[in-house]
């Protein structure tokens, strides 16, 4: 099955560059253009990683993060920008992003960044995977027989 990828950015040609490259190489992409249209779009199915514009018409980035965040807290969320700023970077990072991208950006990098949070979150699904069976095998080896008086 293929990662998902949701885009949320006001600009249009931004939206279709990303969904471009993404769908290229092979991922299922989501674009919308606000805030609202990515909570609904994440309410209807999951995503592996979101890539967040700052400036959006209907809500800060870094409040459509912490929202994201809170639904979905294994998502990837990288925050996108053409207006940088210290305290932005701060606030993004602090607030849980996953990384931070300036416009305009390289788009080589931009695949690199999402393809190394995805293995990484990726990795962490299977060592929790791998934790649960064993704890599962384990407390299967050492239940009770029934009748048992120990």
């Amino acid at each position: 099955m293929s990662e998902s990828i949701l885009v949320v950015d006001d600009d249009a040609g931004v939206r279709k560059v990303l969904s471009s490259v993404l769908c290229a190489k092979g991922y299922l992409v989501v674009a919308v253009e606000n805030g609202k249209q990515a909570l609904k779009a994440s309410e209807k199915e999951y995503f592996d990683a979101a890539l967040i514009d700052v400036e959006l018409p209907d809500i800060k980035g870094i409040e459509l993060l912490l929202r994201l965040k809170e639904r979905h807290p294994k998502m990837v969320k990288i925050i996108v920008t053409g207006f940088p700023s210290l305290e932005n970077a701060m606030k993004a990072v602090n607030e849980g992003a996953d990384g931070y991208v300036l416009k305009p950006f390289d788009v080589g990098e931009l695949l690199e960044m999402i393809r190394k949070h995805l293995d990484e979150k990726g990795a962490e699904f299977r060592i929790w995977r791998e934790r649960s069976e064993t704890e599962q095998k384990f407390s299967e080896q050492f239940k009770k027989p029934r009748g048992s008086i120990f």
